[in-house]
């Protein structure tokens, strides 16, 4: 399969899986003030053109014609960990498009390397590691130090980060 359609069927799988989630009610808004897309397109004064984004999902007030909060998926579909570098730029093209309302998601079907999850973190990006719709580990980070303070026993934090950044686990 071709790098496109592998990027493609990682991106249908992410926009179906995010659907779904909120479909039922495991996402943070209603899904009657949610609107899914791919491919959309928002707009960087510093281009002067939209950027287009794998999967976003725009959550509105009740009664509201504009977005009040903004997530952005990033779906990469790599044979080897996500490197730093696409954590960085991922994150530079959030800038370009919003203020403190938009939420940044990276999904991957592989691990992250040290430094695409210690940026991710840093800047509050989530990272999605995405096996089946059934099987996944996940960071949503509310603020860069939510992992440390998160409920979960000491063992259940180490396989989270274990999943994230170990290109073997499963």
């Amino acid at each position: 399969m071709d790098t496109v359609k592998k990027g493609d069927k990682l991106e249908t799988q992410i926009y179906e899986f995010f659907k779904s989630e909120i479909q039922i009610g495991n996402f943070l808004a209603k899904k009657e003030y949610c609107k899914i897309f791919t491919k959309k397109g928002y707009y960087s004064k510093d281009r002067e053109k939209d950027i287009i984004f794998d999967v976003s999902i725009e959550i509105y007030l009740p009664g509201q014609k504009d977005f009040s909060i903004l997530f952005i998926i990033e779906c990469k579909n790599y044979n080897h960990p996500v490197p730093v570098d696409d954590a960085e730029e991922f994150f530079a093209k959030i800038q370009q498009i919003s203020g403190a309302n938009v939420k940044g998601v990276i999904a991957s079907t592989n691990s992250f390397q040290s430094g695409a999850f210690k940026f991710s973190k840093s800047k509050g990006i989530g990272l999605l590691r995405y096996f089946t719709k059934e099987n996944r580990d996940w960071i949503l980070n509310r603020s860069p130090s939510s992992l440390s303070h998160q409920s979960s026993s000491t063992f259940e934090r180490s396989e989270l980060i274990k999943g994230l950044n170990d290109e073997s686990h499963r």
